[in-house]
């Protein structure tokens, strides 16, 4: 039998190799589907232009898409209410290059690092903390003590003589100490040594102690010195002649710069308005208690009493220490200034009404801020002078009280007479007094309920200046009791304020409503200028001030038939002024009123009837002529005064001075409203009205007044002024029809602007271009969510259908194999 050769193992192999060689085969691209290609066509062809997207593959692209749906979304989608999730975080785990063996090192070489990742070597612990005799390392290393340890072991070593005879030299070698009693006595002098060794280290505690409080005491005073050097620096007196300077050094500069600064001196704490009026309180309390005492004829026990002869007739001598008299207040009176003198305050001090005032004297104006009489009132404490001399009592209701009797500390009455009463009982310049110390005794500060008692006391003191309006010489007192009811509304609730000054023009509107003929009365101007002073008057609109300006437009509307309206006028007419200086509200009805006052002073015949003089005033009879003076003659030595609200004789004088005051507040409303359109229309009336004057009757100062006046009109009137056009514009061009040619075209538009406008135009094409894709996108993730989920109910539909089947199934068999078994078997 032949044995065949072993060919086919050889030929295994070789074929085994060649396979190994042999290159996979290139699968060859699918062949596109021409149904799913789509050209996209152009409108028109532009040669060299190059075009994208000349053919799509729409059927491709949406494959692609489901695809990176399937992988991404969708698996969001699934996972959507699962909300834990294993984390390996093993180095290496997720590495799947490395071995085992591999991943074993790199964590043993991580412990390894994190073990030696410390600050030394030699540091046993991080978290340990030495100590050495109850002592951490960080206070040894302070050297507080620095004494080493040697010296307290030499503390406890023996003496030469002792070491050397009682071991060296002696013991059982040394027959002659060999007894009990020499024992005995080395043994008590072992105890003596160490009983020594440790009196001495106390001794030397106690004074190492002694000696650190030593030292902390020097540093302390130390720094005290130095802290008091620069400070003890006397500088030299003016008298004596100082030292010749000799240039400082370099060593000098250094020193100088090297100088420990002085402290700084604290100042005094800034108190708070609860503070002062506790601190005012406690003063008028004070004062109140040494004038009972004083009047009681009890002497203060403080006070030291020096003992006088008997032939002491006290001349010039004051037992008593002499207190300061208050600085006399300067007061406003309540009279009609002429505008001139008035114009430069009012507009400054309308919103300001706590600035410095006038420090005009009795006789002036009153429609200044009245409130700045009462600047500095919280610092100076009236106070009463001890001299004794000779008072001018005053006797009211029965009671007698001086000047010097007044008290310090007043409390609120009940009624408007309990109030009328207690101000009637003292003196006049006294009563702004009794009113600030009423109100500091009551401060809202001091007491929950002193808030409304200072409302109560408000209210008494309107119904008190209401009063005093109506009496003769009551006017001067009224310059006084203004600032300090200007105060008593800052302290109170600014509602109780309008209230009750809303109640009171109410009241004078209703009272001069019903009374035709009669002039407006005077508590009607106070209030108004009240009013102008405690609320403000340049808001568009006021609860106070709006109500208050309508009021004194109606009392403008008075029927002028005698001159004290036209008095009282002229007050409305001055506060008028005020309350527009400045909002600079034009206000036709004084104008009006103003002009007609003007033309009450041109002389006319009986029968002639002046067409200008409309209502509040009568064109014809004696009316129309109140002001034309009566005596020609003398009528040039008449001088103009400055009207009062009272005590006013009605003759040529009077009508001179009205006319004046007229001529002034036209000229001041003027400068107010001259930047107005109509201004030429509004004063030609009143520049006609002033040339028919017979200014040849009057004294210079009224002709100085009207020909300034003439002046300024004439000046105003011949302002010219611009037509109204409309707004000029470019002219558009016609649109043109011809196409634009370039010279070069580059294939795309070409965009023109700067560069900064094309690189913005850029980014919002771009900006759109994506809104526009993710919106796309958007839309697709959402019908594809949509189609799963519809799958997911087709599913579940049919899920719960086969197991409906499969129940009924059964159901359906057990009940045959019931029905079954219950039929009867035949035999």
């Amino acid at each position: 039998m032949k044995r065949t050769p072993m060919k086919k193992k050889t030929s295994n192999r070789g074929n085994a190799t060649k396979e190994k060689k042999v290159e996979p085969k290139k699968v060859a691209p699918k062949p596109l589907n021409p149904f799913e290609v789509k050209v996209n066509k152009q409108k028109f062809h532009v040669l060299g232009q190059p075009t994208k997207h000349e053919r799509g593959l729409p059927g491709v692209s949406r494959d692609k898409a489901q695809k990176k749906r399937t992988h991404t979304l969708l698996k969001e989608y699934k996972n959507r209410f699962k909300s834990n999730k294993m984390v390996d975080k093993r180095l290496g785990e997720n590495n799947p290059k490395l071995t085992v063996e591999g991943k074993m090192e790199m964590r043993f070489l991580a412990e390894k690092i994190k073990s030696q990742n410390k600050k030394s070597k030699f540091l046993l612990g991080d978290d340990e903390v030495l100590t050495h005799r109850g002592q951490t390392l960080e206070d040894v290393e302070r050297f507080d003590d620095p004494r080493s340890e040697s010296e307290d072991e030499e503390d406890l070593r023996l003496g030469e003589a002792f070491v050397s005879d009682g071991h060296f030299g002696g013991g059982f070698l040394k027959k002659t100490d060999d007894t009990e009693e020499a024992r005995n006595n080395r043994e008590s002098l072992i105890d003596k040594l160490i009983v020594d060794s440790k009196k001495r280290k106390e001794e030397r505690q106690k004074e190492k102690e002694e000696t650190d409080d030593l030292t902390y005491q020097l540093d302390l005073d130390y720094k005290d010195i130095l802290d008091g050097f620069a400070a003890a620096v006397k500088t030299p007196a003016k008298s004596e002649v100082p030292p010749v300077k000799l240039p400082d050094s370099h060593y000098d500069l250094l020193v100088g710069q090297l100088r420990c600064a002085p402290r700084g001196i604290p100042s005094d704490k800034l108190r708070s308005e609860e503070e002062v009026a506790r601190i005012n309180k406690e003063k008028l309390d004070k004062l109140e208690t040494e004038r009972l005492n004083r009047m009681k004829g009890e002497a203060d026990p403080s006070i030291k009493i020096t003992h006088k002869s008997a032939d002491d007739l006290d001349d010039g001598f004051n037992l008593y220490a002499m207190d300061p008299m208050p600085v006399e207040q300067k007061t406003l009176s309540f009279d009609i200034k002429e505008a001139s003198e008035q114009d430069n305050q009012v507009a400054a001090e309308e919103e300001e009404s706590d600035d410095e005032g006038s420090g005009e004297s009795g006789d002036d104006d009153s429609f200044s801020d009245l409130a700045s009489s009462n600047e500095g009132e919280d610092d100076k404490e009236p106070v009463v002078e001890k001299k004794e001399k000779k008072v001018k009592r005053k006797t009211v209701t029965g009671k007698t009280v001086g000047n010097d009797e007044i008290p310090f500390v007043f409390k609120v009455p009940e009624e408007y007479d309990e109030f009328q009463q207690l101000m009637q009982s003292f003196k006049d310049q006294d009563q702004r007094t009794v009113l600030e110390r009423m109100m500091k005794s009551n401060h809202p500060s001091l007491n929950g309920t002193n808030k409304a008692k200072l409302e109560k006391v408000f209210t008494f003191l309107m119904q008190y200046i209401h009063d005093l309006a109506g009496t003769d010489g009551g006017l001067q007192l009224l310059n006084d009791l203004a600032p300090v009811a200007f105060d008593l509304a800052q302290m109170i609730p600014s509602n109780s304020v309008a209230s009750t000054l809303l109640d009171v023009l109410m009241e004078k509107r209703e009272e001069f409503s019903n009374l035709k003929k009669q002039p407006v009365s005077v508590a009607t101007l106070v209030f108004l200028k009240l009013t102008a002073l405690i609320f403000p008057t340049s808001d568009f609109r006021h609860r106070v001030t709006t109500p208050a300006y309508h009021v004194l437009i109606e009392s403008l509307h008075r029927p002028v038939v005698n001159l004290p309206i036209i008095q009282i006028g002229l007050g409305l007419s001055t506060v008028a002024y005020e309350f527009v200086s400045l909002s600079k509200r034009y206000i036709p009805e004084v104008i009006h009123y103003l002009h007609g006052v003007v033309q009450l002073a041109i002389p006319r015949p009986a029968t002639e009837a002046a067409h200008n003089l409309v209502f509040p005033f009568r064109p014809v009879g004696v009316e129309s002529q109140l002001l034309v003076l009566k005596d020609n003659t003398d009528s040039v030595s008449i001088p103009a005064v400055k009207l009062k609200l009272s005590e006013m004789e009605y003759n040529d004088q009077f009508r001179v001075s009205a006319l004046n005051v007229a001529v002034q507040l036209i000229s001041n409303f003027v400068d107010l409203w001259d930047e107005l359109p109509a201004a030429a229309e509004i004063y030609n009336p009143i520049l006609k009205s002033l040339l028919k004057l017979p200014l040849e009757f009057y004294n210079s100062q009224v002709k100085e007044s009207v020909d300034t006046l003439v002046l300024r009109l004439e000046k105003l009137k011949a302002k010219t002024r611009t037509r109204l056009l409309h707004e000029a514009k470019k002219p558009r061009p016609l649109r043109l029809y011809e196409p634009v040619i370039e010279e070069y075209f580059e294939g795309r538009k070409k965009r023109v602007g700067s560069k900064e406008k094309l690189e913005k135009d850029k980014l919002q094409h771009k900006l759109k271009r994506e809104m526009k894709g993710a919106i796309r996108e958007i839309r697709k993730d959402n019908a594809f969510l949509g189609r799963q989920k519809i799958k997911e109910q087709i599913e579940k539909d049919n899920e719960r259908k086969r197991k409906v089947k499969d129940l009924m199934s059964s159901l359906s068999i057990q009940e045959g194999e019931i029905k079954k078994m219950k039929k009867p078997k035949k035999k």
